[in-house]
Order: C-alpha cells, then sequence, then structure tokens
C-alpha cells in the first residue's frame, strides 16, 4: 500500500491507525489495529483478546487504566465492522477477498489533511475523500463496491466526522500526554521523609531525588540553614525501572531532634527543595522508648512492686486476722444452708418406717383385686361376688391416727 509523508514541519503531528483482516486457523479471521503518532506505534489491539496494548512508556504511564478499557470497545467495534465490511467486497466483486488492509488518519501542520485508503489482498483498492465523502476506485475491480457505498450518504458522513473530528481530538490528546510524560521526565521530583530506627533513640533523614537524568546533579542537607556534613551518605544513582533513576541522601539523627532539614538539589540553572520538620514527623506522644529509658520504667516497676510486698509484710498479723473472719463468715453461710436443706431430708431408720407403715395400710391382695378389677368387663363378674380375700378391710380409727 501507498505511505503517506509526514509534514515536514517541526509542529507538525500525524496520526494513523492500521487495520488488517487476515484469515486464521480454523477459517477464524485475524483483526490487527495499530495506532502510531508521529511514526511511532503506541498502541496495539489484535484478536483473539482485542485489547489495547501500550507500545510507548510514556502511553503506560499517562493513560489510566479507564481510558485503556474505554479504547478496548472501540478495538472490538472495528473488529466487528471490518469484518462485514470484507463479507461485502467479496459478494459485490464476486470473488475471494482473503485479507483486508486500511489505513486512516490525519495530519496538522500548514494544514490540517486527513485520508482513508483501503487495500485488498495486498494491492490498493478504494479512496475515501472525507471532503466530499465519496469513494474512488483504485483498481477496475473495486468499481462496483465504489458505486454500492455511495449509496450510502449516512454511512460516509460517519467516515468523513471520524476522519476530520474523531481523529484530530485523539491526536491532540496523545499530544497533551506526550507533553505531560516529557515534563516528567525532565523535570526532578524532589522527596524528604524520615524513618525511625528500631532499637535506636534516633531517626534517619531521607531525601529522594528522582529524574530520567540525573547527571551534574547536587544535593545538599542542611540543618537551620547550616549545611550537613558529617554522616551525611549517598546511594546511587540506580534505576528506577520506568525509565527514570534516582538517587538517596540519609543521615541519621537523634530522635528527640524538632529543628527543621531541608534538602537542596541543584542542576544546572534548576533547582528544586524540599523540606521537613521532625517535630512534626514525630510528635512526643508517638516517640519511642529508648534501651535506657525502657530500663528506667523496669527498675521503677520493680521498685513499686518491692514497696507492695515489704508493706504486705509488715501487715501480715492484720491480714492473716481478716483472712480468718472472712473465712469463718463464709463456713459459717455455708452451715446455715445446710440445716435448711437436712430439714427435708429423711434419714435411713425414718424411711423404714414410712415403708413398713405404707405396706401394712395395703396389703399385698390389693395387687391380685387391682388385676381382677381391671379385667371384670371381659369375664362378666361383678365386685360383689369377688371372694372375700380380695376385700380389703377398712383400717381402724387408730391405724388412720398412726399413719
Amino acid at each position: 500500500m501507498i505511505s503517506l509523508p509526514f509534514a515536514s514541519c517541526l509542529d507538525a503531528n500525524t496520526l494513523e491507525v492500521h487495520y488488517t483482516l487476515i484469515p486464521g486457523p480454523e477459517n477464524q479471521l485475524q483483526f490487527h489495529q495499530t495506532t502510531i503518532f508521529d511514526g511511532g506505534a503506541i498502541l496495539h489491539c489484535s484478536s483473539p483478546t482485542l485489547r489495547e496494548e501500550p507500545r510507548q512508556h510514556w502511553v503506560s504511564q499517562t493513560f489510566t487504566p479507564e481510558e485503556l478499557r474505554g479504547r478496548d470497545e472501540i478495538c472490538r467495534g472495528q473488529f466487528y465492522r471490518h469484518s462485514s465490511w470484507l463479507w461485502q467486497i467479496s459478494t459485490l466483486i464476486n470473488n475471494t477477498a482473503e485479507v483486508l488492509q486500511r489505513r486512516r488518519g490525519c495530519t496538522n501542520g500548514s494544514g490540517i489533511s486527513s485520508f482513508d485508503k483501503w487495500g485488498i489482498n495486498g494491492e490498493d483498492f478504494l479512496t475515501f475523500d472525507p471532503q466530499t465523502r465519496r469513494w474512488s476506485p483504485d483498481t477496475e475491480l473495486a468499481g462496483p463496491v465504489a458505486q454500492e457505498w455511495n449509496q450510502h450518504p449516512l454511512r460516509n458522513h460517519v467516515h468523513s466526522s471520524h476522519i476530520r473530528a474523531v481523529c484530530q481530538d485523539d491526536q491532540s490528546l496523545f499530544k497533551q500526554k506526550r507533553a505531560v510524560k516529557t515534563v516528567r521526565d525532565t523535570g526532578m521530583e524532589v522527596q524528604v521523609f524520615a524513618k525511625s530506627i528500631p532499637e535506636h533513640s534516633s531517626t534517619s533523614l531521607w531525601c529522594h531525588v528522582t529524574a530520567s537524568d540525573l547527571s551534574g546533579v547536587r544535593i545538599q542537607l542542611t540543618k537551620g540553614g547550616l549545611p550537613l556534613h558529617s554522616g551525611v551518605k549517598l546511594i546511587g544513582p540506580r534505576p528506577n525501572g520506568d525509565e527514570t533513576n534516582q538517587m538517596r541522601v540519609w543521615v541519621e539523627l537523634r530522635l528527640k531532634d524538632t529543628e527543621r532539614y531541608e534538602c537542596q538539589v541543584q542542576r544546572g540553572t534548576e533547582n528544586k527543595l524540599g523540606r521537613l520538620s521532625l517535630e512534626k514527623r514525630f510528635p512526643p506522644s508517638r516517640e519511642r522508648l529508648s534501651s535506657e529509658d525502657l530500663k528506667k520504667v523496669l527498675i521503677g516497676t520493680m521498685v513499686c512492686l518491692g514497696v507492695v510486698l515489704y508493706i504486705a509484710f509488715l501487715n501480715r498479723k492484720y491480714l492473716a486476722e481478716r483472712l480468718c473472719q472472712t473465712r469463718g463468715a463464709v463456713v459459717s453461710l455455708v452451715e446455715q444452708e445446710l440445716k435448711k436443706y437436712l430439714q427435708y431430708v429423711q434419714t435411713q431408720e425414718q424411711f423404714d418406717e414410712w415403708r413398713r407403715t405404707d405396706d401394712e395400710f395395703y396389703p399385698k391382695q390389693t395387687g391380685l383385686f387391682m388385676y381382677v378389677l381391671a379385667f371384670y368387663p371381659c369375664i362378666g363378674i361383678h365386685t360383689d361376688r369377688l371372694p372375700a380375700l380380695t376385700k380389703v378391710p377398712s383400717p381402724s380409727p387408730g391405724e388412720h391416727a398412726t399413719q
């Protein structure tokens, strides 16, 4: 396919999108979409995932996940549209169209120009003019397709609007994103923070300097406006893994130091400054105890415990008497409750006497009487005909009194 030259103007920007649809395994179409900005590929989307993947570091650094997901939806839509267009072309030309290639975009230089070129099976096929919204065949084979597509003004209007408006909006977006990343890379970032050192009554003061190029950088730590020279250590430069580098300068300080510290960074005419007050970073309520303070607390605790034990020893007789009185009161209370309980408990002799009296009042013959009484309706007898031995004699008044 024909490639358009880039504008020679230094301020010109060109945005192109290349589409390719080719046969794949098991008759599945393979789709590829590549976004090219100023001659460099910045995004690529392909089947089967149809997800936009950044191809330049500044793209991955400046585009949010939500913005990339939005472009994924655009890529999926383009796949279905180009698949439909490939089928239409094959039907109109009465020939097999296996490979579809398309490139469209816009360029802003002294003026704004746009283009939309199509190819079939590696040959130029159609050209769309966004100004006139007309299709022009590049080969005799494309004549029927151009004639058919020129009869759809609504679709042609959409094609023209995308190239003339959407393309220019995307071009401005990419230009802005790249400018933001350029400012980040050419500038320096300075961070100052403090970190306590475990098991010590001190803290470390750190100054981080990050930039894409750290050559010629000078770092100076100051305390109360005066430069620090003793104990200052330098680490780096080291790569961060994102096309930037870092240098770290640190010094060990007393934890209770409340001076204001500054990190002054200079590179040529560029100056950066970072400040930190340890009084704000480590308030007294959150200071860690040093080993000396911890020893003092432990000794004080042991002294207090010794005093308490000594006082208890001097008053041991009084404490013993109070303990005996308390124990006596508890025992007395238990005895009272036990006596109340025993009032309702019989002895063995009392139980045997109660059982003997019960047996005399209800003789053993009563069992036979109750058995016959339960079944007399079945055997047709009456209670007045029962043997005399089954009749229970009435107890005498003396026996009732005994019971």
